[in-house]
């Protein structure tokens, strides 16, 4: 019988990777290289960038949400909750930075 026990004990902590992770990939790729390059880096490119965090960022806040249904009597569920807030905040930046994806003109310097 496998150990599971190695898997879910990290679980918020792999949880919050993910939903850092799914932010700072969105902000670097879509928002930095704007600024690097505006002519060959516009609107499809940070909407392309703001999906693929959002959708790390959800994964990572659902792998918390698994992780705080577990009857576990430690800090973990709390870990997990705030990891789940996160994903909502780190979320909604990525959903303006999509907005301003396809609001924003190219180059609108």
């Amino acid at each position: 019988m496998p150990r599971t026990d190695l898997i879910k004990r990290p679980q918020p902590f792999i949880a919050l990777l993910l939903v850092a992770g799914g932010w700072a990939i969105s902000h670097q790729l879509g928002s930095d290289s704007v600024f690097d390059d505006c002519l060959s880096r516009g609107g499809p490119f940070v909407v392309f960038a703001s999906m693929l965090g959002l959708a790390i960022t959800t994964a990572g806040g659902i792998y918390a949400a698994i992780g705080w249904r577990a009857p576990e009597e430690s800090g973990r569920s709390f870990m997990a909750v705030l990891n789940m807030l996160l994903a909502l905040i780190a979320g909604f930046a990525m959903v303006m930075q999509l907005a301003a994806g396809l609001i924003l003109p190219r180059c609108a310097a």
